[in-house]
């Protein structure tokens, strides 16, 4: 599947841009140093994407023959796990033409790899790479990563938040919660989203917000990924 997120309204592309900036430099200090091209690194992984680019694969270690990846709609793929040189690659696994390249950040063992496609290269996705272990993502806690392209404000379980671009903080989160944002436009407050997060015992909650589906419009998308940390069960 191939094309590009749908554009946002007023400051849209300036905001995804923007996004996507913050997505490389500020998910906390884990992402300011990738490991060295020279240096092997090990690593277990799953991959996620909104729009997956259909057929995907990546090398497991070298001499490998490419392990296809397996996209699901609203949850985490199985776990991979990889022992390679730096950047990860994803290729078409017919022609091994080179899809995405993911930058490994230095010490993350576990990671949550989000493709995104390339607004001006067609064939050509993006990654962001999360930290998933389960000492920076814990059970019983919310992340938000902000691909909206807007600047967003609310309340979680009536509690002021304004998440930045990309990936934001682990929030400790009770077993119900609710999430409103709102967004402004020349003075005018829109509902962006409202939702009711439900976690079960052990679990613990992404939330993806996406462009909205129509240029000037401000009701996000937004993709809920729930798991219990350290097993392959999600939902």
């Amino acid at each position: 599947m191939s094309g590009g997120l749908p554009a946002v309204g007023p400051h849209g592309r300036r905001g995804w841009l923007a996004g996507m900036a913050a997505c490389v430099c500020g998910w906390g200090v884990v992402l300011v140093r990738a490991a060295s091209p020279a240096s092997p690194v090990s690593l277990r992984f799953t991959v996620f994407s909104p729009r997956p680019p259909g057929e995907a694969a990546f090398v497991a270690a070298p001499g490998q023959a490419p392990t296809r990846l397996r996209f699901h709609p609203l949850a985490r793929s199985p776990r991979y796990e990889y022992r390679g040189p730096a950047p990860l690659r994803f290729v078409n696994p017919r022609d091994r033409a080179p899809l995405a390249e993911a930058e490994l950040p230095a010490g993350v063992a576990n990671a949550l790899i989000v493709l995104l496609p390339e607004e001006k290269a067609a064939g050509r996705w993006r990654t962001i790479v999360l930290d998933d272990g389960e000492t920076r993502f814990r059970a019983g806690q919310l992340v938000l990563v902000n691909l909206s392209g807007l600047e967003l404000e609310g309340t979680l379980n009536e509690r002021p938040l304004k998440p930045g671009p990309g990936p934001n903080p682990a929030l400790p989160v009770p077993r119900t919660s609710e999430l409103v944002l709102r967004t402004r436009v020349r003075g005018a407050a829109y509902q962006a989203l409202a939702t009711e997060l439900n976690l079960g015992e052990g679990e613990r909650a992404l939330l993806l917000l996406l462009p909205p589906l129509r240029p000037g419009t401000f009701a996000v998308q937004h993709r809920l990924l729930v798991d219990r940390p350290g097993t392959r069960v999600s939902r």
